[in-house]
């Protein structure tokens, strides 16, 4: 499945006034020493250069037929946007505080400026973000990696026929004396060495206490192993036995209730949030805010300035997708309702039935294999469709980023200037993405992929390609 629409658009939004962009500021110094009375000394005009677009986005998408509009496909967009505010900031007019400033042949008095004032032109480069050529295609680097979402979709968002992993557990069940000694050990060894930290007199030598610390890596590293990979699974599966034992009425209620009907369903795949200041980009003082890193407008603030830039991201994606699956012992219709289908029932429910996905479950060392290859998600959609009859009439994935550098400079203006002001300007860009199923079995397959076992399973639950 292609990840680009057949329609592409692009827009590129200029700087007001483009390449005659201007920041217009002028100096003046009391006639009279505070009269309130003005004398221009000087005025400029000056050109804001370096920023070639305000903002720049390009989107790839295709047209369907509609509305109502009962059909998706592939997006794709990215939104830059330049130094936000453009141009000057804070425009107004500033007066110094002391009165003994000399400039030129006007002599001695408070001094006002009246402009506003531009942003550093340095930024911390996380980006390349004037490469429009790059950013506006679609390798573009700012797009987020969405590899492998699509296999967490399918995973977290069908529906759930089994709801405990009872088959694995018992499997497991001879692990359980060895998982105990490791903790037992992790406990022993750590009273040990604390002890000897505390009480090193009554050992002839530190030297194995060294060895112990500088060892220390590889023991944390078995007993990580061990609580994620051993008793964190172990007491999952054990809550989830108790959890069905509990609800089992109401569950299997819902299962059959549900069992040979569409179910629309949505999940979340990532929601990252982070704002922190840029290591090494903040500091007391002014920051290359144009003039007030000039004299005379130091002099228009009382108190210690300070700045810092700000890195904000934040990734949102989802799935949604409508899913139907089909087991006659969940069918109060069904001759497999009554005798067996108790039984049958329980089985799936506790995630106790016999097939290839939980046998590979039970293998040794499977978790490490799934960090590294598709074979578990592979094998489970497997069960899915064939076991289970499971598919899904539509599913997508949706991603949507933003990523911004916000620079603030705190400036304590004196009271004549207006007192304390905060200036910020950001520079961000925006991305967003979505993604269709290749198959109603998920992302990995498409239908020239399918099976005829599978292509008859979606013909019984009335899916038909389009």
């Amino acid at each position: 499945m292609s990840n680009l629409g057949s329609r592409v658009r692009e827009r590129i939004t200029p700087p007001p006034g483009g390449a005659g962009s201007k920041n217009k500021w002028e100096w003046s110094i009391e006639t009279t020493p505070h009269s309130d009375k003005w004398n221009k000394y000087t005025s400029v005009s000056q050109d804001i250069a370096g920023y070639p677009f305000l903002t720049a986005e390009k989107c790839w998408d295709e047209v369907h037929p509609g509305p109502p509009f009962k059909s998706g496909g592939p997006f794709k967009k990215i939104k830059l946007s330049s130094i936000l505010p453009f141009g000057a900031q804070a425009a107004g007019s500033y007066i110094t505080t002391g009165d003994g400033y000399v400039v030129s042949s006007f002599g001695n008095g408070r001094q006002k400026y009246d402009g506003g004032f531009l942003p550093p032109g340095d930024w911390p480069a996380f980006w390349d973000f004037d490469n429009l050529g790059l950013n506006l295609s679609d390798a573009s680097p700012l797009f987020p990696d969405v590899t492998g979402l699509g296999r967490k979709a399918w995973d977290k968002t069908k529906p759930r026929i089994e709801q405990g992993g009872l088959f694995v557990a018992v499997a497991e069940l001879k692990d359980i004396p060895k998982m105990f000694q490791t903790t037992a050990k992790a406990f022993t060894e750590a009273w040990n060495v604390s002890h000897r930290l505390f009480a090193p007199n009554l050992y002839k030598s530190g030297r194995s206490l060294r060895r112990e610390l500088f060892m220390a890596p590889k023991k944390a590293a078995d007993h990580f192993v061990n609580h994620n990979f051993g008793w964190v699974p172990f007491l999952k599966d054990l809550s989830d036995f108790l959890s069905n034992l509990r609800d089992y009425k109401a569950k299997i209620e819902r299962l059959s209730k549900e069992n040979g009907q569409w179910i629309r369903r949505r999940s979340t795949l990532v929601n990252i949030s982070v704002d922190e200041v840029v290591p090494g980009w903040s500091g007391n003082g002014i920051h290359n805010v144009w003039p007030l890193n000039t004299s005379p407008a130091n002099d228009l603030y009382s108190g210690t300035p300070h700045w810092e830039y700000r890195h904000r991201v934040k990734w949102y994606a989802d799935a949604i997708g409508a899913f139907r699956y089909y087991l006659p012992e969940f069918d109060v219709n069904s001759p497999e309702w009554g005798g067996l289908g108790v039984v049958k029932r329980s089985l799936a429910l506790f995630g106790a039935r016999v097939n290839p996905y939980h046998i590979y479950q039970a293998v040794p060392w499977s978790w490490l294999v799934d960090w590294l290859t598709p074979v578990g998600h592979d094998l489970q959609v497997l069960q899915d469709s064939i076991q289970d009859n499971l598919a899904a009439k539509y599913l997508y994935t949706t991603f949507h980023s933003t990523e911004e550098i916000e620079f603030k400079q705190y400036v304590p203006f004196n009271s004549a200037s207006g007192g304390p002001r905060t200036l910020s300007w950001s520079r961000s860009f925006e991305t967003k993405q979505r993604q269709e199923a290749g198959s109603p079995y998920g992302f990995d397959l498409t239908w020239d992929e399918l099976s005829p076992k599978q292509l008859a399973i979606l013909a019984a639950l009335g899916i038909l390609r389009t």
